[in-house]
């Protein structure tokens, strides 16, 4: 019974993304890690599957099911389907959900719309009140920077939809930054290269592939190559591809570069004193996209900042929400927005 009972109220910290929901729960860590997917039945509309369960469902009965994303761009685009998944999500990571306090990671910048929409949605789905913190935030707080001292820290989180660039200093942020830009962009730039120069269509699990074999941010020192399948556009048959690691990389050099560019934006509106610390410390790089073969050094050499990688970066997000539950107290001024069951703001 007391084992029971020690997991009520517990704080959830999610990290909800185009792509990929994580979700870290107080004293167990991160429990759960699912595709930001929902798939409906084409003829009625109905929500049939949400995350990983949808997933295989649609890898199986493509023609039966929609594929849905709630989220674009760390934004939500469909409110219902949004609920939804949120509440499946929360009911699976707790059993508990009417008594938690929800944290939740969001873009930067986000409208004073959208931040209700949030809070909404998180009341709506069962939990007791809600938080929202930007991304970059949760991310140093995960990687244990000191956000509180009177020193400059600098973190970067590159998710699927967005890259969020923050700079904090004595428990409050100095400068934000959202671009929609993130790891779903290589995958559009590999897939349009693939179509356009083998005149094939390919599933989104092969490009995904492509990327992580073959992804890297800087000229390759030995050439590699990878085989797949896809299907012909003029025919409709198989047809075996090889693509090299020299052709991926100069397709993702656009998307690279624009990565580059809004990270070397916020360096440059950041007050001299705290540059100063950040050059010396460095800055946290954070999000799946961050294990991309040399990117660290990429970022590192063109903006004259050493970049630090967490060993499991894609959950940095999800473990800083919990760390701002344990450090409630101090985070007034990283809290962007507010609510509580009875309404309250």
């Amino acid at each position: 019974m007391i084992r029971i009972f020690s997991s009520l109220g517990r704080d959830l910290g999610i990290d909800i993304g185009t792509v990929n929901t994580h979700i870290h729960v107080q004293g167990r860590g991160v429990v759960l890690s699912e595709p930001s997917l929902v798939a409906t039945d084409t003829k009625q509309e109905g929500i049939v599957a949400v995350g990983a369960d949808a997933e295989r469902l649609l890898l199986r009965t493509p023609d039966m099911l929609d594929e849905m994303r709630p989220l674009r761009d760390g934004f939500i685009v469909d409110y219902r389907v949004m609920l939804t998944m949120l509440r499946h999500f929360m009911n699976k990571a707790s059993r508990s959900v009417g008594r938690t306090r929800v944290i939740m990671a969001v873009p930067c910048g986000i409208t004073d719309v959208e931040k209700r929409a949030m809070t909404d949605a998180i009341i709506q789905a069962g939990a007791r009140e809600a938080y929202l913190l930007e991304a970059p935030i949760a991310a140093a707080l995960g990687c244990h920077l000191p956000v509180f001292e009177a020193c400059g820290s600098m973190a970067v989180d590159i998710g699927g939809g967005t890259t969020d660039i923050g700079v904090m200093s004595l428990g409050g942020k100095v400068i934000a930054h959202s671009a929609r830009i993130g790891g779903h962009d290589f995958n559009e730039s590999i897939l349009q290269y693939i179509k356009n120069t083998f005149s094939v269509m390919v599933a989104v699990e092969t490009v995904e592939a492509i990327k992580l074999e073959l992804g890297t941010a800087l000229p390759p020192q030995e050439e590699m190559e990878l085989s797949f399948l896809g299907r012909d556009i003029a025919n409709g048959l198989m047809k075996r591809i090889i693509i090299r690691k020299s052709e991926v990389y100069q397709v993702m050099q656009e998307t690279l570069q624009r990565i580059v560019d809004e990270i070397k934006s916020v360096v440059e509106q950041t007050p001299p004193e705290l540059a100063a610390d950040i050059m010396e410390r460095g800055m946290i790089l954070t999000g799946a996209t961050a294990l991309m073969e040399g990117l660290g050094q990429r970022l590192s050499e063109e903006l004259g900042i050493p970049v630090q990688v967490p060993p499991e970066p894609g959950f940095a997000v999800a473990v800083g929400l919990g760390q701002a539950g344990k450090e409630f107290a101090r985070m007034e001024r990283f809290i962007i927005a507010s609510k509580n069951r009875k309404g309250r703001a």
